[in-house]
């Protein structure tokens, strides 16, 4: 290296280029964190302070309210800022792969989150990002839809602009624990349940669909069962490809929308594949290394209310702060989200709902809230909400709930509710 002298010492004549760090972005207080933020986004204002959530550490976020309330809006805008840089809205060293599970019986209602590969075009919005934050409109840069490979035409013609893949991954791939989520909803008979953990605990890693079949077929079982643990089979058959890599498809920077929009699919069937993907999802490298994930039930009152397989998703939900993966669960009926998984939220936000039940649900499980009444929370205008998180750097937003309004996003959201007149 060549040098120079100053002072007596030598200096290199050509230092090395210092890595760029943009610098941070302005806020008043930090959610999720008691201490300075590596990396976080805003997420909205109370009281004239601007509110960051932060994108550093795995957080449990559980967002509740009625539809039109806002509870969408503001998770897709956590969605969007942690996977893409935006100027005005976060400070991100580091891009996350996020993730939307969405399930539906009927076949009309897609996912909101497809919309965010266009920029937000509400004029007012528009105005006010720029105005108060700074930021202009933008879509997400890399969306892609996974969903049952039988779907895939379909799901192509309703997104044109989206690539469409099929939902696939190999045996190789899952976990005894796994195995046992897809074939366990078979039934909760105690001699299917006793032979099906002796096979998965004699042959561990190495099951596969056909050998499964195999050892049904012979176990000696009555028909029943057997018919019920087939039916299981062929339904855990159309995600299973020996040559897929789901593992490929997650990458900072980039949303992946799970579609299970099917009339054939049960809920509980549903729940089972999404508690499956979290772990897979989670165990993603890129390009060799680990990165951070955010990924989101959405709409989760819809599925969630199978008691058998609540308790290996709280589990997975409690293992991912482990594996540098964020949760957020989004309901419209709090109800419907078990406590375990309350007792577990780092950061909670509840949009307008009427139910004084509902409330008192959140209320059991976390007594910070218990400052927040039924009437201030039916008086809350659209994109307002109280928030309370378990760690903050104002110390008054972990004691209790604080009313915050919720930024506009900058991509477009796509949850707008279908008028008579238009």
């Amino acid at each position: 290296m060549l040098n120079h002298i100053v002072n007596g010492k030598k200096v290199p004549m050509f230092p090395k280029a210092q890595a760029h760090i943009p610098p941070k972005l302005p806020f008043d207080i930090a959610l999720g964190v008691s201490a300075d933020s590596q990396q976080y986004g805003l997420i909205g204002e109370s009281a004239g302070r601007k509110i960051a959530i932060d994108l550093n550490h795995p957080q449990t976020i559980i967002s509740t309210g009625l539809q039109g309330s806002g509870k969408s809006y503001t998770c897709g805008s956590i969605l969007e800022m942690s996977t893409q840089k935006f100027n005005g809205i976060n400070y991100l060293q580091h891009e996350m792969a996020t993730v939307v599970f969405h399930f539906s019986e009927t076949q009309t209602y897609t996912s909101e989150s497809c919309s965010m590969i266009h920029p937000n075009d509400n004029a007012q919005q528009v105005r006010e990002l720029q105005a108060k934050y700074g930021a202009r409109p933008s879509g997400l840069n890399d969306v892609i839809i996974l969903c049952p490979k039988d779907k895939v035409e379909q799901r192509q013609e309703e997104h044109p602009d989206i690539q469409v893949l099929p939902l696939q991954f190999s045996s190789k791939q899952l976990h005894a624990s796994h195995w046992k989520i897809l074939m366990g909803a078979a039934g909760n008979d105690a001699a299917y349940l006793r032979y099906l953990n002796q096979i998965i605990r004699f042959y561990r890693n190495n099951i596969t669909l056909d050998m499964l079949k195999d050892k049904i077929l012979k176990s000696g079982l009555n028909d029943n069962i057997i018919n019920l643990a087939m039916m299981r089979l062929m339904f855990a058959e159309q995600f299973i490809c020996e040559d897929s890599d789901i593992h490929s498809l997650l990458k900072p920077g980039r949303l992946v929308i799970v579609d299970i929009r099917d009339e054939l699919t049960e809920k509980n069937e549903a729940l089972g594949l999404f508690i499956i993907l979290l772990n897979l999802f989670s165990e993603s490298r890129y390009q060799g290394k680990p990165f951070n994930k955010v990924i989101m039930f959405d709409e989760c009152h819809k599925y969630i209310n199978n008691p058998s397989l609540v308790g290996a998703l709280t589990e997975a939900v409690r293992e991912m702060r482990h594996r540098g993966t964020s949760v957020i669960l989004a309901s419209q009926d709090p109800q419907s989200i078990p406590t375990t998984l309350i007792e577990l939220a780092s950061i909670i936000l509840m949009h307008k709902f009427n139910s004084p039940q509902w409330l008192k649900h959140l209320q059991l499980s976390n007594s910070a809230l218990l400052n927040v009444s039924p009437e201030k929370l039916n008086t809350l205008k659209p994109g307002e909400a109280y928030i309370w998180a378990s760690k903050s750097t104002d110390i008054g937003f972990s004691r209790q709930a604080n009313k915050i309004m919720s930024r506009p996003r900058v991509t477009k959201h796509g949850g707008d509710t279908l008028t008579a007149i238009r």
